[in-house]
């Protein structure tokens, strides 16, 4: 029975006048029907990715088919990983960064949060606050006194918009010069906005004033460690991919309000690690959105409705990644490619063979080949990113296995029939006929 079976999916000797599964007399030579197979194969190939590539073209680039492209371009497979399959109960401790939240302060008292932090000798201070414009006289002078006092501290900057004018982003803008002047200024931004989902970021970025500038998280890995911050710039990766590491629930964090009459011994988690101070509320169904991004720890991995993570928290999921050398390895765009397009070559010769050899159960043993194929290398690739932190895009390759079946039937019941140079190449017997 298993005998016939696989004769009748695989073998090509089909004569054609019969469809009773026997093997037929031959009228072509089997190699020649062969490569006619591999040549229909091939080309209902080119079809399916000639149509996802138009599908891709005209939904992303057209307003109307905005909701369709946020829910698209929102999504990837790793996101659930992040979302779904790790352990959310074991949540994992980065101690050496500690997260301070401070609510629209004036700058006299942040001044003295200053100062106080400063005696625990902490190895690097971020300030993810841009001081713009001048306040009070007596705060901004404090501000800027203490500013002068610590060698190691970081200060936030906001890259300019991108011209297309210009081909590029003018400048960054900086605190008042009060307090720019003191320390190391590095952008905040992120390569997306409130509407997207954080997954990458630039380590550095030149603007058309010829300057180079670093991300915060970046510039706070070389106070800390110099080397960690080397071994990122060495990749010479224009985008980094990030690997989060855990929400606000991994990192030491405490509130500043709670800080300003509190004993030193409070102060103590300062020592010899790296304090970033901002806006990091919880995540309490109450808790602003301000500054708020979704991420792909956001459980809700489609149709996103509620940012997850405060921006100072990806940045010190970005520090981590940094100075733990955990990055995230990209297969290079042409082997993906490669790939993608002999998983589908296959995909359609398998699906081309049952076509001829079973036309009368064809439909269901198609669809559950692809289901099956679907289910075992979703979770392939997931397990690959999982414990050898390499991705792989094979989102088109998932595309063209689920398109592989109406574009074949397409292809056999009206593009082989009407077009000459196709017809030429076959003397098979249609099965529908």
């Amino acid at each position: 029975m298993f005998k016939r079976f696989f004769y009748r999916v695989f073998s090509q000797r089909r004569d054609s006048g019969e469809n009773d599964g026997k093997p037929p007399s031959v009228s072509t030579s089997t190699s020649s029907l062969r490569n006619n197979s591999k040549i229909h194969a091939l080309a209902v190939t080119f079809i399916i990715f000639l149509f996802i590539g138009l599908i891709k073209l005209v939904t992303f680039q057209l307003h109307f088919f905005d909701p369709f492209n946020n829910g698209v371009k929102d999504y990837e497979v790793t996101d659930i990983i992040y979302a779904r399959l790790r352990d959310t109960t074991r949540v994992k401790r980065e101690a050496r960064i500690v997260l301070i939240h401070v609510d629209k302060p004036d700058r006299a008292s942040l001044a003295n949060l200053l100062d106080r932090i400063n005696a625990q000798s902490p190895r690097a201070i971020g300030l993810d606050i841009l001081f713009a414009g001048q306040r009070d006289a007596v705060g901004d002078s404090l501000l800027s006194r203490r500013l002068q006092e610590i060698p190691n501290v970081v200060l936030a900057g906001n890259l300019a918009q991108y011209q297309d004018s210009l081909k590029g982003i003018p400048n960054m803008k900086l605190s008042e010069p009060a307090f720019s002047d003191y320390g190391v200024n590095a952008y905040t931004n992120f390569l997306a906005g409130t509407d997207r989902t954080v997954r990458l970021f630039s380590p550095t970025i030149t603007t058309l004033n010829g300057k180079e500038n670093k991300a915060f998280a970046v510039a706070l890995a070389e106070q800390y460690d110099a080397s960690a911050g080397n071994r990122l710039l060495q990749r010479k990766k224009k985008v980094e991919r990030i690997n989060y590491f855990g929400d606000y629930r991994s990192f030491i964090r405490l509130n500043a309000a709670s800080l300003q009459d509190a004993p030193e011994e409070a102060l103590a988690v300062c020592k010899d690690r790296i304090v970033m101070i901002g806006f990091v509320a919880n995540n309490d169904p109450g808790a602003p959105i301000e500054d708020r991004y979704f991420t792909p720890l956001n459980p809700v991995y489609t149709g996103r409705s509620i940012p997850d993570m405060y921006g100072m928290v990806i940045h010190a999921n970005i520090l981590t990644m940094i100075l733990n050398g955990n990055y995230i390895y990209e297969l290079p765009k042409w082997i993906v490619t490669i790939m993608v397009w002999l998983f589908g070559y296959i995909n359609v010769l398998i699906i081309r063979r049952i076509y001829l050899g079973l036309p009368d159960i064809f439909h269901g043993v198609t669809r559950i080949l692809q289901i099956v194929e679907l289910t075992i290398f979703f979770f392939f690739i997931a397990l690959i990113f999982y414990y050898l932190r390499i991705l792989i895009d094979f989102s088109n390759g998932f595309l063209a296995l689920m398109l592989a079946y109406d574009i074949l039937m397409i292809y056999e019941s009206f593009l082989k029939k009407r077009i000459p140079i196709i017809k030429t190449l076959t003397h098979e017997k249609d099965p529908t006929n």
